[in-house]
């Protein structure tokens, strides 16, 4: 079933010309809804915690902080209204929500098919690490990261990172519609040395092979280098990587590193992710 309804989390002066351009895009091309998503906290919520206010300087801050609002949403639809203008044929629309934003986010997520979100590398400020947090780990839906370098079209080459886990096969899932229209998916498992070959990606593949996918299945040595480092070297340019999300706990990728977060910090191709 194709997308009907894909989000795009923004600050007050919007994302990146590449989260954007390959969210209305992908709106056009599956016909489906965008709607874009401002998560604004509220004057209450702004207030210095750790300082005590005399109620005089706190009704001060408090005006300041709604003054504070009112100029970030009206950023926000000056943004959208351009956007929508320079990328025009998409039913899109502004949504505002005075809230956090990791909440505002995983909400909105839930109701959406896939969430549209700047990698790291392209956009490492707060918000967007707690929009990305919120759109993996609490929603239950699919994220696309998109770095800088995407174009607005992605897809026309898929490539799986497949691996033995709820999360490869949920990401898997989530890229029916982009398999359906692809000219060439490759599937690739990393095999490290002195094990032996996945089993269940060549299951995968033939999965893929029943559904009429063209796919490509290779076991890629991963020899001494990093997760990361191995999958977007296997992926190459121009391509849309599908791979799971944080298939270990999170602390662990914080402590030892991970495949995930080195993707998210250096892909110069968009990912699309499950968790």
């Amino acid at each position: 079933m194709k997308p009907t309804r894909v989000l795009l989390p923004i600050n007050a002066k919007g994302t990146t010309s590449a989260c954007a351009d390959v969210a209305f895009g992908l709106a056009r091309r599956f016909e489906a809804e965008l709607e874009v998503l401002h998560p604004c906290p509220p004057p209450s919520q702004r207030l210095p915690y750790a300082t005590e206010l005399s109620p005089i300087y706190f009704e001060a801050y408090l005006d300041v902080s709604r003054k504070q609002v009112a100029y970030e949403e009206k950023e926000a639809v000056a943004w959208f209204e351009k956007a929508s203008a320079d990328r025009g044929e998409v039913e899109a629309q502004l949504l505002t929500v005075e809230g956090l934003v990791g909440p505002a986010v995983a909400q909105r997520a839930k109701t959406a098919d896939l969430s549209v979100l700047p990698t790291v590398s392209a956009a490492a400020d707060e918000m967007f690490a707690e929009a990305r947090d919120a759109a993996l780990f609490s929603s239950g839906r699919p994220a696309l990261f998109v770095p800088d370098e995407a174009g607005g079209h992605v897809g026309e080459t898929v490539v799986i990172a497949w691996k033995d886990s709820v999360e490869s096969a949920r990401a898997v899932a989530a890229a029916a519609p982009f398999l359906e229209g692809a000219r060439r998916v490759r599937l690739i498992s990393l095999v490290a040395e002195g094990e032996p070959e996945d089993e269940t990606a060549a299951a995968m593949a033939n999965y893929l092979t029943a559904a009429c996918l063209p796919v490509e299945l290779k076991a890629v040595q991963l020899g001494e280098r990093d997760v990361g480092d191995a999958i977007l070297e296997e992926a190459g340019a121009g391509v849309l990587l599908v791979m799971g999300g944080y298939g270990r706990w999170r602390w662990q990728e914080w402590i030892f590193g991970g495949a995930t977060d080195h993707v998210l910090r250096n892909t110069d191709v968009a990912v699309l992710m499950c968790h």
